[in-house]
C-alpha cells in the first residue's frame, strides 16, 4: 500500500541527522535551511548528488551561486538519493525521518517500498499497536533488541510476533527463559516472508523448542543462527529451507543433540549454502559407536559452502566429514574436546577431497589458558592464495594442560603433514599464564614431535611471552640441532628490549651450534 500527498500524520519537529531541519508538517513547501558544517558524511554525500544533478539538468557552473532549493528536484532524482541513503546505513529506520521531512518526500518514499526496502523495526520500547496502525500494513517488520537488561519487559516483543505474516527479521540475543517460553509458543505459526532468526540464550536449561516451531516451515529463510537453544526437531524444518545461505548452530546443550548423520540428510536439500557452524557446549555430543549410521557409499555435495566452523568431539566431525564433500571451501575452523588421541583420518580425507589448490604459505601456533590452535594460511596479500583455494585451515584444541596442548597439535599436524610442504614461516605465541613448574612438566620429545611437521620452514617468529617455547633448542648439543627446523635460516622476535635480549642469550647455544655445522641462523630484534 502506498500513500498519497494529502494523507496525514501527527504533526512532529524532527532533526535529519545534523541537518536542523524544522518544517510544519503535510502544510509547508518552504525551502529547507541547512548548515553544513554540521553534516554527516551521508548529507554531504547526498548534497553533492542533488547539486550535481541540478548542474546535469541546467548547465550551470558547479559552484554556481544560485541558490538550489530540494523542491526543484524531480521525484526520480529524490528516489536515488534516497536510494543511495538507504544503502549508506544498515538501520531499518534510516527513512524515518525522511517521510516527516514534507509531503513530497513522503509521497516519493512511499511509493518505492521494494527498491527502498522499507521496513518497520520493532523492540522492547515500541508501541507495537500504535505504530502498526500508523504505517502501511505492508510494510515487513524487524524485531531487534538485546533481551538481558534488567529493566526488558518483552510485552511489545510478543505483540510484534503475533503479526507473523510481516516478520521479516528477528534478532534476539540474551534471551531470558520466560521469553524463550513466551516464543515457543506463539512462533508455532508459519512466518512465510521471514528471512533472518537469530535467537542467542546465555545461560543453562534452556527450554526446548516444540517440533510445531515456525509451523515446521521457513520457505524464505537466508540466515539461521541458534546459539545455546536445543532444537532437536530442527531437521524436521531445514529440508523447507532452500534458500538458506548461514546456517549456524552454537552452543548446543545434550536436550538439543543432532546426530552427524541427521545433519548430513538435512544438508542435503541446502544447496545454496555457503556458510556452516556447529559448535556443542559438552563433549557428550560424541558419536555413540553402537547406533551410528556407516557413511554412505556416494558423498553429499555442497557446492556452494566456503565457510566451515566446528566445535566439539573429534569423533562427531570425523563422522559429518565422512559424509560431504565441498569443492568450494576456503576457510575451516575446528576446536576439539581434550582426549587422549586425535585420530582424525576422515577430516585429512575431506581437505584431500576438496577440488582446489591448498598451498600454505605460514603456519601460526597460539597457546593459551584453556585451548591451543595450528592455523594455515597465507602471509600476507602479496603472496595471496590464488581464487578459489582454501584460505585456511585452523584446528584448535580445547585443553588447559600445556604438555597435552603440545603433544595434541604435534598429533594433529602429523596427520596433515603433506600440507606443510611450501610452510615457510612459523609464528609461535602464548597468550595466557604458565605454572611455577611447567618445565617439569614438558617432554622435549613432544616438542620435537611438534617441529617435524615444520621441516621446510626458514622464517620463525616469537611474540613476547613465546620464551616457553624454546625449551628443546636449549638442551640439543652437536648435529642435534639440525632436528628443529633443519630449514630455519632466521628468528624474528617481538616484544620488549629486554625481552628480546633473554631470548637471544636462551638461543645462543642453538644459534651457535648450527654456525659450527655451516647452517646459520641469524636472530632478529623485532618482527619484520
Amino acid at each position: 500500500m502506498t500513500s498519497s500527498p494529502n494523507q496525514t500524520f501527527p504533526q512532529q519537529r524532527f532533526g535529519l541527522g545534523g541537518l536542523n531541519i524544522v518544517h510544519p508538517l503535510f502544510h509547508g513547501t518552504s525551502p529547507i535551511s541547512i548548515d553544513r558544517h554540521s553534516m554527516s558524511l551521508m548529507e554531504r554525500k547526498c548534497m553533492v548528488l542533488r547539486r550535481m544533478e541540478y548542474v546535469n539538468r541546467r548547465g550551470l557552473p558547479l559552484f554556481s551561486p544560485r541558490c538550489v532549493t530540494i523542491k526543484s528536484l524531480p521525484d526520480n532524482v529524490l528516489l536515488d538519493i534516497f536510494d543511495f541513503c538507504r544503502m549508506a546505513t544498515s538501520s531499518p529506520q534510516w527513512w524515518y525521518e525522511l517521510v516527516h521531512v514534507c509531503r513530497t518526500w513522503r509521497y516519493v518514499v512511499f511509493a518505492s517500498p521494494h527498491r527502498l526496502n522499507l521496513r518497520l523495526e520493532c523492540n522492547a520500547e515500541t508501541p507495537v499497536k500504535d505504530i502498526l496502525s500508523v504505517w502501511p500494513q505492508d510494510f515487513p517488520i524487524v524485531i531487534d533488541e538485546w533481551c538481558s537488561q534488567l529493566s526488558f519487559n518483552g510485552v511489545n516483543i510478543i505483540s510484534a510476533l503475533k503479526r507473523h505474516d510481516r516478520i521479516c527479521e528477528i534478532k534476539l540475543w540474551g534471551i531470558t527463559s520466560p521469553l524463550l517460553e513466551q516464543l515457543a509458543k506463539v512462533m508455532q505459526e508459519p512466518f512465510p516472508v521471514l528471512t533472518d532468526l537469530h535467537l542467542e540464550f546465555y545461560k543453562t536449561s534452556a527450554p526446548v523448542l516444540p517440533d510445531t516451531f515456525l509451523g515446521g516451515s521457513a520457505p524464505r529463510i537466508r540466515r539461521l543462527i541458534l546459539w545455546g537453544i536445543p532444537f532437536p526437531a530442527l531437521p524436521k524444518l531445514l529440508p523447507s529451507c532452500h534458500g538458506l545461505v548461514d546456517f549456524r548452530l552454537w552452543k548446543v546443550p545434550n536436550t538439543g543433540y543432532i546426530s552427524p548423520e541427521a545433519v548430513a540428510k538435512c544438508l542435503s536439500a541446502l544447496t545454496n549454502l555457503r556458510r556452516l557452524d556447529i559448535g556443542f557446549e559438552s563433549p557428550a555430543s560424541r558419536s555413540d559407536q553402537r547406533t551410528r549410521v556407516p557413511p554412505p557409499l556416494k558423498h553429499l555435495i555442497l557446492p556452494a559452502l566456503t565457510h566451515l566452523e566446528f566445535h566439539g568431539a573429534s569423533e562427531y566431525f570425523e563422522d559429518l566429514a565422512a559424509r560431504i564433500d565441498t569443492p568450494a571451501l576456503s576457510f575451516v575452523k575446528t576446536e576439539f574436546f581434550n582426549q587422549l588421541a586425535f585420530d582424525i583420518p576422515q577430516f585429512v580425507q575431506f581437505i584431500g577431497r576438496t577440488e582446489i589448490p591448498v598451498s600454505f604459505k605460514e603456519a601460526k601456533l597460539l597457546f593459551m589458558d584453556s585451548y591451543a590452535y595450528i592455523k594455515l594460511g597465507h602471509l600476507d596479500s602479496s603472496t595471496s592464495p590464488p581464487r578459489n583455494s582454501l584460505d585456511v585451515l585452523s584446528i584448535g584444541i580445547s585443553c588447559c594442560a600445556f604438555d597435552w596442548q603440545i603433544s595434541g597439535l604435534a598429533h594433529i599436524c602429523s596427520q596433515f603433514f603433506p600440507l606443510f610442504a611450501n610452510v615457510g614461516q612459523l609464528d609461535i605465541r602464548h597468550d595466557g599464564w604458565l605454572p611455577w613448574d611447567w618445565q617439569d612438566n614438558i617432554d622435549r620429545v613432544q616438542w620435537l614431535e611438534l617441529f617435524h611437521s615444520f621441516i621446510p620452514v626458514q622464517n620463525l617468529h616469537m611474540e613476547s611471552g613465546a620464551d616457553a617455547l624454546v625449551l628443546p633448542t636449549e638442551q640439543l648439543t652437536g648435529k642435534g640441532v639440525m632436528e628443529v627446523l633443519p630449514a630455519l635460516r632466521s628468528i624474528y622476535c617481538q616484544g620488549t628490549l629486554n625481552d628480546d635480549n633473554y631470548m637471544e642469550a636462551i638461543l645462543q647455544p642453538f644459534t651457535t651450534a648450527r654456525q659450527l655445522l655451516n647452517q646459520p641462523v641469524t636472530f632478529n630484534h623485532g618482527m619484520v
